[in-house]
């Protein structure tokens, strides 16, 4: 960038102000529109996963008072609240995102516009300053001064940084806003990650010991043959 001349720095400086203003600030829109729609995508889905898993709570609910399957009951129940629990917590990450992510990005959006396109104005007055003392200087002989000399080319360069600045500034912010969801996701992917695996491996367990039981038990075959009494019971009443 240091090896830019005069017209170099402005074109560039011009062309980021006009990158924030046209492509940036809409860009940063769409992500708001955007991340509603994603926040109201959780939404339907959080109600639905509500839906189907206190349907799942309440055939658990009937299996528990069973005399067979108390323990599979029991098992269903636990992973109802559990994803019910997990839905929850969800919810207030999503919440944390439309405050902390969407409604910041927003705020940005509207203000921005107006910030940049005062800048840039700012800018191109004081560029037409400089270049009219510029242009006073060369037409007197006794105060020569070079085309593109040392004030006037400062000028551009302090205002090419300021332009790189307010670009930096800007995706910086995007950047951070959305490494902090990461890490909302992240710990909490790691506060419930371990335990519920934890869990689900004792609920295979418990589920496949019911299996373990019903091996022990005498056969509906066993019973059919055991007696003619058995059979007519059978016949009568067919096993689902």
């Amino acid at each position: 960038m240091s090896g830019m001349n005069s017209d170099q720095l402005h074109r560039s400086t011009l062309g980021i102000y006009s990158s924030l203003i046209n492509e940036f600030n809409p860009g940063l829109q769409k992500l708001v529109s955007l991340g509603n729609s994603y926040i109201q995508a959780f939404k339907t889905l959080a109600a639905t996963s509500d839906a189907y898993f206190s349907a799942l709570s309440k055939i658990g609910e009937r299996a528990f008072h069973t005399a067979s399957s108390r323990s599979i009951g029991d098992v269903l129940i636990q992973v109802s609240e559990s994803q019910r629990r997990l839905t929850l917590e969800l919810e207030g990450l999503f919440r944390w995102f439309s405050l902390e992510v969407l409604d910041s990005m927003e705020k940005n959006v509207r203000l921005d516009r107006d910030y940049l396109l005062g800048s840039r104005e700012t800018y191109e007055m004081q560029l037409r300053s400089q270049a009219a003392a510029l242009e006073r200087l060369n037409r007197r002989p006794s105060q020569a001064y070079p085309q593109g000399g040392s004030e006037y080319v400062d000028f551009l360069r302090e205002s090419h940084n300021q332009a790189l600045q307010e670009e930096e500034r800007r995706y910086r912010f995007l950047a951070e806003k959305h490494c902090g969801l990461i890490e909302s996701f992240t710990k909490l992917m790691n506060k419930n990650g371990v335990t519920l695996q934890q869990k689900a491996a004792a609920w295979t367990e418990e589920v496949d010991a019911t299996r373990q039981q019903e091996a022990h038990r005498p056969s509906t075959l066993d019973n059919i043959v055991s007696s003619e009494e058995s059979v007519s019971i059978s016949v009568t009443h067919p096993s689902n």
